[in-house]
């Protein structure tokens, strides 16, 4: 299943980008009603620029409506006001505001607040600084009457409730606006979690990733919530979700939220946009697929229709160029929501993906890989008083993939989930939730007779009609004894069953964020994730039935700092430990890639340890930048036939370093360079210290050009390119007395041309 490696020409180029945003303007509220004359409200005491939109021109005001926490983090965000693109960058600017919390009779206490941000376009060279620090907060500016650029009058501050998620204190989020200029990620947030510490790519520009040394399989992705078998098409395709309706991405390698389980490496998990209060609309062609996406208002912003997808023509391309050769891919989402009261929504989300990949030999086509899958989750939220929130949805899919001798696996899923947040008292909130998923697996088995007794058992075991289910349940307390610490503990566990055998997985997790300084705060998180028998490359449908060799189960540890530092950076450094015990990992030789290989065996105990670095800027002053490094060790533990080793995939280095400059009169530019050391010889896997391939070093770049027509569209053109120095990467090297030999992979390089235009 390796791919094969194809060349191609590569355009690099550099240049920058549009505008200038000034700080955010908190108004003070009208005079306030009886029922909240008591309550303070938020003070704004850190707000960066926001980005001003590189489609955009002119000056703009938008409102944004936030939920301010009792420690004086922004909970949410999001645009009430204020049109395309303009309203994205404002609430994406809130996000990262810090406030004093609202008080009531002298306690802190949870409140939503509206903002006015307001975007100016530069024309004029920019005033001389005032004596005020540009790092420093944005002043609160009180505004009795409204300023006639302003699209409405701010509401008054109110103890309110909106959806809150957990988060784990050494998470990491990036949002949209954040990703989509990164060289190397074509827009799609999905993408850009390669360049988070911890995560360790097997080959260059695949979607395939070790995190923290818990192998592909081990890692669980999610969609507002729903589990899917891959969030990225077959190779180096996009991400399965349209970039335009992805709000953020979390990656959670240890002590995950309670909602999440089932997995003993991280979680990555995207969450959907709110939906907008205007007509939106986005489209994009570039060289190999097409893709567009739009969301409108009905009923007078009580209900929301969204549509969008994406269509791949590789394969006529490839007709032309390589005819013996077919890859293609497409995907759909579609969304629905309703209000049926101020604090109750009905959504309806489907979603779907569809790849394959086959070549033809002496005229006749050979299948490598046919997959797809789809999701349909009806799911209905409510925000209760005192800072409840309430959320029920029942999941339905249909997992296939299409393998060797045209036989399918297929997966019929159907999930229910419920959770509910609440408050037990000013510093203390608890939700409590059960789900519980069945599969129901089936395929298609070749005649008895047409095989061996051996592969028939063993294709009996992967595609032979069974139903298994994951049920769970949990209990989490986030308590704020001071301001600025967060304890986060969770209590959950999970029963597995398949084929008349029952597990057990109880999965504690423990995480907190403690302040030392003003600026600096310690990072903790502990937990216990179990996860049962998976296959060696995660393909929908495909598993292991009876639950063989029992659980697997990581016990995650690890502990840092955050900062942060001036001219907007934020710094983060973290120690990490993981004990594996039971895991499978992917071969036990790396070239050895047979889908229909006898069944894996649980691997001794392993382990991965290191340390991860970070440093990112958000886009402020025209320049943003993220800097990661994780330097980390696995090893496979000893058995009763062989000594512990250096895991095939281990990397001990892995850097990555991102920039984007914004030059103004719509032209912007990022770079990206990745560098990591090469996987361990086969044949020297005892050695710590030798025996390593060559490193692998990789440049990418961007361009992009926009102008801008009516209000807040815009027209792109885009350059791009991954692996612009068309570096080949070493998967393995033979020695014989003649000398040493490399096998090399590549170099794969991934151009681009492309058009977008937005609404």
């Amino acid at each position: 299943m390796r791919p094969r490696a194809r060349s191609a020409w590569v355009l690099l180029a550099l240049a920058s980008g549009l505008g200038w945003a000034s700080p955010a303007r908190a108004d003070d509220p009208p005079p306030a009603p009886p029922s909240v004359t008591e309550l303070t409200p938020p003070k704004l005491i850190f707000g960066g620029e926001p980005v001003y939109p590189a489609s955009a021109s002119g000056n703009a005001n938008v409102v944004v409506e936030a939920v301010v926490g009792a420690d004086g983090r922004v909970e949410s965000a999001r645009a009430v006001e204020g049109a395309p693109p303009f309203d994205v960058a404002a609430a994406d600017a809130v996000r990262g505001y810090r406030f004093e919390p609202a008080q009531r009779q002298g306690k802190p206490v949870r409140a939503r607040v509206r903002l006015i941000v307001a975007f100016t376009e530069k024309t004029v060279p920019a005033p001389a600084p005032t004596p005020t620090a540009p790092e420093g907060p944005a002043p609160v500016v009180p505004a009795p009457t409204p300023s006639p650029a302003a699209p409405g009058t701010p509401e008054e501050v109110h103890v309110t409730g909106r959806r809150y998620e957990t988060r784990s204190p050494t998470e990491h989020r990036m949002t949209r606006a954040e990703v989509r200029l990164m060289a190397g990620a074509f827009g799609d947030p999905f993408r850009a979690i390669e360049i988070l510490p911890g995560v360790v790519p097997t080959i260059s520009g695949l979607p395939y990733y070790y995190v923290r040394g818990a192998p592909p399989a081990a890692v669980g992705y999610f969609v507002d919530e729903v589990r899917v078998p891959y969030l990225f098409h077959f190779g180096l395709g996009p991400g399965v979700i349209h970039p335009a309706l992805v709000n953020e991405v979390a990656l959670h390698p240890a002590a995950f939220p309670g909602r999440f389980g089932r997995y003993a490496g991280g979680i990555v998990a995207g969450e959907t946009k709110e939906p907008s209060a205007k007509l939106t609309g986005e489209g994009l062609i570039r060289l190999y697929d097409a893709g567009a996406f739009v969301e409108a208002p009905l009923a007078g912003g009580k209900a929301h229709v969204a549509v969008g997808g994406r269509y791949s023509y590789t394969g006529l391309l490839l007709t032309l160029l390589l005819p013996e050769t077919t890859i293609q891919y497409q995907d759909y989402n579609a969304r629905a929501s309703v209000e049926l009261g101020d604090r109750t929504r009905l959504s309806l989300f489907a979603f779907g993906a569809f790849d394959y990949a086959s070549d033809k030999k002496d005229g006749k086509e050979n299948v490598l890989f046919a997959s797809e899958f789809h999701r349909v989750d009806l799911r209905l939220d409510h925000d209760g008083d005192n800072r409840s929130h309430s959320r029920v949805a029942l999941t339905v899919g249909l997992d296939r993939t299409r393998i060797q001798a045209d036989r399918f696996a297929r997966d019929w899923v159907v999930g229910i989930r419920g959770r509910h947040r609440m408050a037990l008292g000013k510093s203390v909130e608890a939700e409590v939730g059960a789900d519980l998923t069945v599969d129901l697996y089936g395929g298609d088995l070749p005649s008895i007779y047409a095989v061996s007794r051996d592969e028939y058992e063993q294709l009996a075991n992967l595609y032979s009609p069974r139903t298994e289910t994951a049920s769970g349940a949990w209990l989490t307390a986030l308590m704020k004894p001071l301001p600025g610490m967060e304890i986060t503990a969770t209590a959950r566990a999970d029963v597995f069953t398949s084929m008349g055998k029952v597990a057990v997985g109880p999965s504690p997790r423990l995480s907190a964020r403690v302040p030392l300084r003003d600026k600096v705060t310690a990072l903790f998180a502990l937990g216990v994730a179990p996860q049962p028998p998976a296959f060696a490359i995660p393909l929908p449908a495909v598993g292991y039935g009876g639950l063989p060799g029992g659980l697997s189960y990581a016990y995650q540890k690890s502990a840092g700092v955050e900062v942060l530092l001036p001219l907007g950076f934020r710094g983060t450094a973290v120690g990490f430990h993981h004990s594996y015990f039971n895991l499978r990992d992917v071969f036990a030789d790396r070239s050895d890639a047979d889908i229909e290989a006898p069944q894996a065996k649980n691997n001794g105990p392993g382990q991965a340890y290191g340390l991860e670095l970070l440093l990112t800027r958000k886009m402020a002053n025209r320049v943003s930048a993220t800097v990661s490094y994780t330097l980390s060790r696995s090893q496979l533990g000893s058995t009763t036939t062989r000594p512990a080793v250096i895991n095939l995939f281990d990397r001990t280095h892995v850097f990555q370093a991102a920039g984007a400059v914004d030059m103004s009169h719509g032209w912007f530019g990022s770079i990206r360079t990745v560098i990591y050391t090469g996987w361990p010889k086969q044949d020297d896997l005892l050695a710590l210290r030798e025996g390593r391939l060559p490193l692998f070093f990789r440049f990418d770049a961007r361009l992009e050009k926009r102008w801008t027509w009516r209000k807040s569209g815009y027209i792109s053109l885009i350059f791009e390119g991954l692996n612009v120095t068309a570096s080949k990467e070493v998967l393995s090297q033979k020695c014989s007395t003649d000398g040493c030999k490399n096998d090399e992979f590549g170099p794969l390089i991934v151009p681009s041309i492309g058009v977008e235009g937005a609404l």
